[in-house]
């Protein structure tokens, strides 16, 4: 077995392995601190080939060349043998959401470790920790993959960049629309149609009973309304000395819809109720990932079109099997819709001897969406259909 090997800023290694597991260690997490980890695909000029090379919140994966990112536990799969000899270079970066806004930098942070593991083994291969400590900026350019004769070599950089995700990304030439700071801006006059930009905004509702509403479309066409639950598969924190060791968290992500006409129900895997998309009630959860162990996590997907049939729409997640702690699964949902800013709900204010917890409310108001942090933790399903007044009958089952 090979030793793991510690590596300082500027050293580097040739890699024997090609399918890898890149995690980000914070030392520490302010509460009101959101970290954004993000891959850039360069090519011989350092820069993308296309906005399709840049791996970050909105696009967490070109599985194309080999790369994932999973967000919520800030590790990025690698399976090199997949990469286009197009791309000469992988350059991996963390960002602080709104840092300059919240007065935030990487000091608050103290030291970031970068842990190279075996894809297949989990062997740890490569460790890289950087004091940051004296770091004053809000991006850090932590490693690089690149070519070198034939073969991968793995960087270790530790650079700070002044700015957040946007200039970062217009830095490795990125087409960036308005991000997290970014001013209104007079389009250009031109006869050509210009490819879309990326939309690097993100809004985390941070206080329960905060709402926000998704911007009106033209025919009220809204499209997908999509919301991802994702979490930790395995618990990060010990339940206790005595404790019997667990396996992963089964966490199910659900809701439970109103319609104008006073029809009421429920979507969720326990009991099958998977929903559809393109017919009544227009509602579609894609699959049950009993391990966590998915980066694409559990999926909801509202049909937008027919959104002045509902009245509402409560998403709730609950622990089928695995760990009664919240504070362990570090959930978290994203409602994504086409052209929009997402919206990120976080599962804190932890209530550790409850099962369900119901996320957000989404409220039909004036055929507008207009979503409502909850964050309330009640012991099963008949105790949330009463705090909400839904009217629904439950019993035991299984799946």
């Amino acid at each position: 077995m090979n030793a793991r090997k510690d590596l300082v800023s500027g050293q580097n290694i040739t890699l024997a392995h090609h399918d890898l597991h890149v995690m980000i260690i914070p030392a520490q997490m302010p509460p009101d601190l959101a970290l954004d980890t993000s891959a850039f695909l360069l090519n011989d000029k350092e820069k993308v080939g296309s906005d399709n090379d840049f791996v970050f919140f909105n696009q967490p994966s070109r599985l194309d060349q080999g790369v994932e990112l999973d967000c919520a536990n800030h590790k990025l799969t690698l399976h090199l043998d997949r990469v286009g000899p197009q791309i000469h270079k992988i350059v991996f970066t963390s960002t602080i959401f709104q840092g300059n806004l919240k007065g935030l930098a990487f000091k608050d942070v103290k030291k970031i470790t970068v842990l190279v593991k075996d894809f297949l083994s989990g062997i740890e291969l490569i460790s890289f920790a950087l004091d940051t400590s004296a770091f004053s900026e809000t991006a850090l350019i932590f490693a690089e993959l690149y070519r070198h004769q034939g073969n991968w070599k793995f960087r270790a950089i530790g650079a700070g960049f002044v700015g957040g995700l946007e200039p970062l990304a217009r830095h490795y030439g990125v087409d960036v629309g308005e991000g997290e700071s970014a001013a209104p801006a007079v389009p250009p006059i031109s006869s050509e149609p210009s490819p879309r930009p990326i939309n690097l905004s993100k809004v985390t509702l941070e206080k329960k009973g905060q709402s926000i509403s998704l911007d009106k479309k033209p025919q009220g066409q809204l499209g997908k309304i999509h919301v991802n639950l994702n979490w930790n598969a395995v618990p990060v924190k010990s339940p206790g000395f005595f404790s019997r060791a667990k396996g992963g968290i089964d966490l199910d992500l659900g809701c439970l819809f109103e319609l104008q006409d006073g029809s009421i129900g429920g979507i969720q895997a326990l009991g099958d109720s998977f929903g559809n998309f393109h017919r009544l009630p227009y509602i579609e959860l894609d699959q049950d990932d009993r391990s966590g162990a998915s980066i694409a996590g559990e999926n909801l997907a509202i049909n937008g079109d027919y959104w002045h049939l509902f009245r509402r729409v409560l998403v709730f997640a609950f622990i089928y099997e695995g760990i009664p702690n919240w504070s362990h699964a570090d959930a978290v949902i994203t409602i994504k819709n086409s052209g929009q800013a997402d919206i990120e709900v976080r599962l804190d204010s932890h209530r550790n001897d409850q099962m369900m917890c119901a996320i957000a409310m989404l409220e039909n108001i004036d055929n507008q969406v207009v979503i409502t942090k909850l964050v309330d933790y009640f012991n099963g399903h008949q105790p949330m259909d009463v705090a909400y007044g839904w009217g629904l009958n439950y019993k035991p089952g299984s799946k």
